[in-house]
This record gives C-alpha cells, sequence and structure tokens, in this order.
C-alpha cells in the first residue's frame, strides 16, 4: 500500500518553510495546485507562486461546501489540493480532493489530532453536524517546525488526547473481533500501539515544557495513527467509545472543546466501562490541562447522562464497551457518579 510521504522542515522561520513547502510540491511534481488557505496558513502558502487558485475556508464550511469546492478543482485543472491550515482545513481538503478525485497534500498549522494523516474527514453536514466520513489520504504531509512552534498549547494538549485514545479503542477492536464482528490487523495493530508509545511519558509525566522536544514526537504518533488507520482502511485503531463521547457532545451541544481535548475526556467513559483507575487517568488528564471533569465542558451530570446514551448512536455498526454495556439512564448516571465521584 503507497504511504503518505512525509517532509519535515525544522530550521529557519516560516518565510524559509513556506520556499521549502514550494520545492517540496515541485518533487512530487504537482505544478496546478489549488490551495485551501486557513487563518495561520498565509505565510506558508506565500511561498507558492504557480498555485491554480488559493481560496480562505468559510467559516461555514461543510460537506456541500467541500463538494463545490472539489468541483471547482477539478474544472480549473488543479491537479492537487494543497491544504494549509488547522483540522477543519485539512478535513475539508481532504474531502473535497476525494470528491474531484485529485491528490491532497496535507500542511497542518497545529498538531491537534492524527487527521492530518488519516483518510478520514470529520466534515458538518448540511444540518451543521460535524460527520465523520471516509475522504483520501494525504499524498504527503508537510510539517513546518517553525509554524508548529507558534501554535497554541491547546493545540498541544489536544494532539495528546487525540493518542490517548488509541490503546481504548485497541480494547475496544478487540472487543468487537471477539464477538466475531470484526477482524483486526497486526500492522495496524502495531502502528496504533507504536504511536500511543512515542507520548507515552509525556502523558504519565505531563511534561509540556520542552515544546522542541515533544512537537517531533507528538508528530510522528500522530502521523503513526493515521497511517493504522490507512492500513486497516478504517478508523478502528483509533477510534471507539471515547470518539463517540466526543461526537455525542457535539451533535447534541455544539462541540465544547478540541476534538482531541473531548476525545481525552471521553477516554474517561471508556476507563470506567473497563474497570480502569478513574481516578488515576483522571489526575494524568488534569496536569496536562486536558477536561476532567463534566464542568471542564460546560456539562452537567444529565448533559453527560444524555451523552452517554447517545453516543453509541454516532456510529452505527461499530461495536466499543459503550454497546457492550448496553447501559440503560440509571446505568449511565450511576457510572457517572462513580467516575466523577470528586467533581
Amino acid at each position: 500500500m503507497d504511504q503518505p510521504r512525509v517532509f519535515t522542515f525544522t530550521e529557519g522561520d516560516e518565510t524559509i518553510a513556506a520556499s521549502r513547502l514550494a520545492e517540496s510540491l515541485g518533487s512530487l511534481n504537482i505544478s496546478s495546485p489549488l490551495l485551501l488557505v486557513g487563518t495561520h496558513g498565509k505565510t506558508l502558502a506565500s511561498g507558492i507562486d504557480d498555485a491554480l487558485d488559493s481560496r480562505p475556508v468559510s467559516e461555514g464550511a461543510n460537506q456541500d461546501w467541500s463538494s463545490a469546492l472539489g468541483s471547482a478543482a477539478r474544472r480549473g485543472g488543479a491537479d492537487a489540493i494543497v491544504a494549509i491550515g488547522g483540522g477543519r482545513t485539512l478535513d475539508v481538503g481532504k474531502l473535497a480532493a476525494a470528491r474531484a478525485g485529485i491528490a491532497i497534500v496535507s500542511v497542518p498549522t497545529q498538531l491537534s489530532h492524527d487527521g492530518i494523516c488519516s483518510p478520514i474527514a470529520v466534515v458538518p453536514d448540511h444540518e451543521g453536524r460535524p460527520e465523520s466520513v471516509g475522504a483520501i489520504m494525504p499524498a504527503a504531509l508537510f510539517l513546518s517546525m517553525p509554524t508548529l512552534l507558534g501554535a497554541p498549547e491547546a493545540s498541544l494538549r489536544a494532539g495528546l488526547g487525540d493518542l490517548l485514545a488509541n490503546p481504548y479503542a485497541l480494547r475496544d477492536w478487540k472487543l468487537a473481533a471477539e464477538r466475531g464482528l470484526e477482524d483486526t490487523d497486526d500492522r495496524s495493530w502495531d502502528l496504533s500501539v507504536q504511536a500511543y508509545e512515542l507520548v507515552q511519558d509525556i502523558i504519565e509525566n505531563a511534561n509540556l515544557g520542552a515544546r522542541l522536544e515533544i512537537l517531533p514526537r507528538l508528530a510522528d504518533g500522530l502521523v503513526l495513527s493515521g497511517m493504522a488507520m490507512i492500513h486497516a482502511h478504517s478508523s478502528r485503531p483509533a477510534s471507539g467509545g471515547e470518539h463517540e463521547i466526543s461526537h455525542a457532545i457535539d451533535e447534541l451541544y455544539g462541540g465544547r472543546a478540541l476534538h482531541g481535548e473531548q476525545v481525552a475526556f471521553g477516554c474517561i467513559i471508556s476507563a470506567a466501562l473497563y474497570g480502569d483507575d478513574v481516578a488515576e487517568l483522571r489526575g494524568r488528564l488534569r496536569a496536562i490541562g486536558l477536561p476532567s471533569a463534566p464542568s471542564d465542558l460546560g456539562l452537567d451530570e444529565d448533559d453527560l447522562v444524555r451523552v452517554v446514551l447517545h453516543a453509541p448512536d454516532t456510529r452505527p455498526g461499530r461495536f466499543t464497551v459503550l454497546e457492550h454495556s448496553d447501559l440503560d439512564e440509571a446505568g449511565a448516571r450511576a457510572l457517572i457518579k462513580d467516575a466523577f465521584a470528586d467533581g
């Protein structure tokens, strides 16, 4: 299976990185790209002189917007979409490229989730509800460390939170396989494990101070996690019940934090259902600055009961510890009271 080429630029400033990005596109024989540029991607985009077109990402960019962009790229003769920005920019770009039948080059300006290198796009539907849809894997990934160093720390925490999900997602995958519902894949499994292990000590020790050391490891972890999904032809190796919790928060309450932050919070529910030490996990999340209580997301007990009960409906056909537990309202409330006994 083809794998995305990864270009990592570590020296100089963003202006030099912009030139390196243009050179990288040349090495990929991309001569007429359509640029999709997020709020913090303008400097990196400035080095690309042969772009067919350059477009900002609309605040309300959804699946219809992505389809229109894909059609414009195809009609205009673009040979690739180069998406430079945050998660929304990359996801919209992947979906548009899939619709157009052309390549996508992913240029993240922050490392907030493993979508930087996955074939999955989370893009709102026509009613504004975020939906995970199959898209296209990036042909290449360009990592500008000068750019990523300037990203908000919240995005770094969210990236760690997304990788924290991998061990729980794998347990859910195994649970489904034991029921005869799915087959696991050894290569995908190993990539998911390796992705988490790259940041495990950062999570366990809450050591976020040395960003120059953390960012390359986080980037490698997110890339490996994306590769796990590519090999599995599914998000299974990196997305389980904890992601269903995040999707439910999005659908019921419009999203209360970055995706990776909500996923980390969802891990608390998965851990509780698996009988793990929830207090220890919550302590780690708290030390990192990730949500560790419903109030951190502006939710109360009743809200979270709704989230837990709705979560299985967000991914019909996916079997996780949530589906296995089959909680009713009383069970969900008891679980939440126990998991968040100290608030």
